[in-house]
């Protein structure tokens, strides 16, 4: 155990860590089995940008429950396809038969969807292909100054093929002239000079790393890899920004001392800052300037956030935001101090490299912010997660971490030992919890509840 901390945390053991790594479509897999990976480690890779997806609702297509999907399809997830190629057959035809359907486009078989009966196809752009130019102001039968006037999309946005792109005249269609997309792609040029509009097909290597130091004990072909460890994951409130790593640094002595602008030091960057109070506008601000690669704090303005990162934050789910920085909230929007419990975790991980995650979504299938701190060469004894839901007790304390009572504080008052049918209409394990704030007893899944 050399370089690992003298760690004791009973609200946040060392546990057994899988992180599954993959590609949003198939690619190449650059690791084996058995093979220890840091996390910067490159584990799978697209060696062509993922094109524009085509959502295809097959369920209705073919009149069929979205259930049966799949008995109907004759290609996989990662197949390729071409324009005409018949995907799917199934549902009644009537005097016809079994119905048909074409797939719309050349690409990739991404995913199949049995709740919503959808099929993605996503178009896979070539490197090697060069814009395509063509002349919309012959297709409208205009001038070409007159084209920029008639376009129904923008420099900058995607397209798909044989989608209106240009429109001249009224909404007769026998006075009505269109131009189409020859491909798709990203409109990069509307040429007022000779009537010429340019769709790119951009080239960018996708890449999945290791996020963190740990070991392959699984390669998914074409995908990427399940990587394991051992050590301490500390999960959020809410959070913004993407994954991201460095040393853990505690500014704070305690959980009520707040990070200000006079802490942050040009020294700090590429570190992940830890702070047991509230995080000011002005140190937000200038820890995104010096290069900080993260911080946790116990509350910030929900203001502070959007004016001094410059993001538009998501409605129920971040992590996607054009921000170098990740930033997570220990204790959620306010003036609060960080839980004690977690302060004092912080504080034995101070100088350990830790991976953090800024994505949250707080509606179905709730997902927190994360820090994670790797054990690597660590033999002690490793904390049973899958069994969190048997240690709940009536009388904790506890917070909810869902929607619609996310954030909120509470007791357990019941704990009812039949699984219970929830909002979702899915029978889960639950807790009563009635509310601090207003003493109302809700329903809640236990998975959605963590002890305070």
């Amino acid at each position: 155990m050399a370089g690992l901390p003298d760690y004791s945390s009973d609200s946040y053991p060392v546990q057994r860590i899988v992180k599954r790594r993959e590609l949003p479509l198939p690619g190449e897999v650059l690791v084996q089995e058995g093979e220890e990976v840091e996390h910067h480690t490159q584990l799978a890779k697209i060696t062509l940008k993922p094109g524009i997806p085509w959502v295809v609702d097959l369920g209705r297509h073919l009149g069929i429950e979205p259930e049966n999907i799949p008995d109907t399809l004759l290609v996989e997830i990662g197949d390729k396809v071409e324009t005409g190629d018949v995907i799917a057959k199934g549902g009644e035809g009537g005097v016809y038969g079994m119905k048909e359907y074409e797939s719309p486009t050349d690409g990739i078989v991404e995913s199949v969807s049995e709740r919503s009966g959808r099929v993605v196809i996503r178009e896979e752009f070539g490197k090697e292909e060069p814009p395509v130019s063509f002349d919309v102001a012959f297709e409208l039968g205009c001038k070409p100054r007159e084209v920029p006037q008639n376009m129904l999309v923008e420099v900058g946005q995607e397209v798909k093929k044989g989608a209106i792109i240009a429109k001249k005249g009224e909404q007769s269609a026998f006075f009505t002239k269109a131009a189409r997309a020859p491909i798709s792609g990203i409109v990069t040029e509307v040429n007022d000079k000779n009537g010429y509009v340019t769709i790119s097909r951009p080239f960018k290597e996708v890449i999945v790393d290791g996020y963190v130091q740990g070991k392959v004990t699984e390669v998914l072909p074409r995908f990427g890899a399940v990587i394991e460890t051992q050590g301490v994951i500390i999960n959020g409130i809410f959070g913004l920004g993407p994954e991201n790593h460095g040393v853990l640094k505690v500014m704070s002595e305690d959980p009520e001392e707040n990070l200000t602008e006079d802490m942050i030091t040009e020294d700090l960057a590429g570190k992940v800052l830890v702070a047991g109070g509230f995080a000011t506008n002005e140190a937000l601000e200038k820890a995104l300037e010096v290069g900080v690669n993260g911080v946790v704090c116990a509350t910030a303005s929900y203001l502070n956030l959007v004016n001094s990162l410059g993001v538009k934050l998501g409605v129920g789910i971040t992590g996607q935001e054009d921000i170098d920085m990740t930033v997570i909230l220990m204790e959620g929007f306010g003036r609060l101090t960080m839980w004690e419990n977690a302060f004092n975790a912080f504080k034995q991980l101070d100088g350990m490299e830790v991976s953090l995650n800024g994505r949250t979504q707080i509606r179905a299938g709730a997902i927190r912010p994360e820090v994670v701190c790797p054990f690597p060469g660590y033999d002690g004894p490793l904390h049973d997660a899958e069994k969190m839901d048997e240690e709940l007790e009536i009388g904790q304390r506890v917070r909810i971490v869902s929607d619609p009572h996310f954030g909120e504080l509470g007791k357990i008052v019941e704990l009812p030992h039949e699984p219970m049918e929830i909002e979702t209409e899915a029978s889960v394990p639950v807790a009563r919890v009635e509310l601090r704030q207003n003493s109302d007893v809700v329903l809640v899944p236990r998975k959605n509840v963590e002890v305070y």
